[in-house]
């Protein structure tokens, strides 16, 4: 499942509304781009969304560690294993 390792943002579901008012279901998915990340000293490959990449890109390693502290709640296992070693 398409999901960033950050914010936790994934997959919408709704409705598609056709002109005569037909409702067929649709998906609205993530922007997701795989980054390489160094978190303590250990590097990562992870998917992110663009809105996180724009926030990540130039932020520096301790920058980049207050990030991820302050979305702690949504981070996925890989990251917050990485966190605690």
């Amino acid at each position: 499942m398409q999901r960033c390792e950050i914010s936790g943002k994934g997959i919408t579901f709704g409705n598609q509304i056709s002109h005569s008012h037909r409702l067929t279901g649709r998906v609205w998915k993530p922007n997701l781009q795989p980054v390489t990340v160094v978190i303590n000293g250990q590097t990562l490959k992870i998917k992110v969304c663009t809105k996180v990449l724009k926030t990540i890109k130039g932020a520096s390693e301790t920058e980049l560690m207050q990030i991820l502290k302050a979305n702690a709640n949504t981070l996925s296992p890989r990251i917050t294993k990485a966190l605690s070693k």
